[in-house]
């Protein structure tokens, strides 16, 4: 199988999406996410019923659920915006170049080199594919400017990497 090559450049929206979908992936996220519901919505029940809006359990339990629900995600969010905006390399047009056995990628103040055996799986959505090298730290490859016959490539050379955990979609 020969090399595949092609270049992508990360966006903010994907960025942000892929920082929800590893975020969110754990279970621990969803567990407090639902947990976070059932507080509110049990605090909204309570309210309902026995309308003391003093109590401070009601107001402990809505503050919770708050927190769970829509403070988490809008850390996520500004950490985001923070990390992608950084000095860091995140902005930087990349050039990969994907075979059997490595994982090359060069930007412009950088230039890395990765064997596939130490990746620990690779999940495609919509617009990235992700590249785990341990179970929260993933590699993000934009699809945007990756042809169809560079997305087949890629998920071929992934499927025929042994022992490689993927969740793949079709074109």
């Amino acid at each position: 199988m020969q090399n595949l090559e092609f270049t992508s450049k990360l966006d903010f929206k994907e960025y942000l999406r892929a920082n929800y979908s590893i975020n969110y992936s754990r279970p621990f996220m969803i567990i407090l996410t639902v947990l976070g519901m059932i507080l509110i919505l049990a605090g909204l029940f309570n309210l309902a019923f026995y309308g003391n809006m003093m109590d401070k359990h009601l107001w402990f339990q809505f503050t919770l659920g708050a927190y769970f629900v829509f403070f988490i995600p809008t850390i996520i969010y500004f950490k985001s915006k923070k990390n992608f905006n950084g000095p860091g390399r995140l902005t930087e047009r990349m050039f990969w170049t994907i075979d059997p056995e490595w994982i090359t990628v060069k930007g412009d103040s950088f230039e890395t080199k990765m064997t596939w055996d130490k990746m620990v799986k690779v999940i495609e959505n919509k617009d990235v594919f992700h590249i785990y090298q341990s179970k929260l730290m993933a590699h993000i490859v934009s699809k945007k400017e990756m042809t169809a016959a560079q997305r087949v490539g890629f998920r071929n050379i992934v499927k025929g990497v042994l022992n490689l955990k993927h969740k793949l979609l079709n074109d």
